[in-house]
């Protein structure tokens, strides 16, 4: 009998991820790619919405997909926020608005994904934030 590895819950496709972003329609887009590659998504539109599902949630998150720029909380608050309860998360911030400064609030070596971006590039950047350290 051989044993499973105490990492095989978080395979590719098996972690739990929350999506903040006030677009209905790069929320679709980004939901779509995230459960073709069997990832289960839970879905925000702002951060106020995303720390209540949080909250209610029971399991895992493992990693939250946010948009910098949002109306009420902004990204780095939701990041923040979350933290504080889930010390395991990992965050992986995205934004379309490259000529500002993306990084304002955001701390220093955090993942960040430029809009707009393939499907490929967004589940390779997944994929290397669930192997990379949490936030904490």
């Amino acid at each position: 009998m051989t044993a499973i590895p105490p990492d095989a819950d978080k395979e590719k496709g098996k972690g739990t991820i929350l999506l903040v972003d006030d677009e209905q329609s790069v929320r679709s887009i980004v939901l779509k790619i995230l459960r073709r590659a069997n990832y289960n998504v839970l879905e925000a539109e702002n951060g106020e919405a995303a720390l209540r599902i949080a909250e209610s949630h029971p399991g895992t998150i493992d990693l939250v997909i946010t948009d910098m720029f949002m109306p009420g909380l902004r990204g780095p608050e939701v990041a923040q926020k979350l933290a504080q309860t889930r010390p395991d998360l990992r965050v992986l911030f995205m934004s379309g608005y490259a000529d500002q400064d993306l990084r304002t609030g955001v701390p220093v070596g955090a993942n960040f994904l430029n809009k707009p971006f393939s499907g490929a590039d967004l589940a390779k950047k997944v994929e290397a934030v669930l192997k990379g350290p949490t936030v904490s």
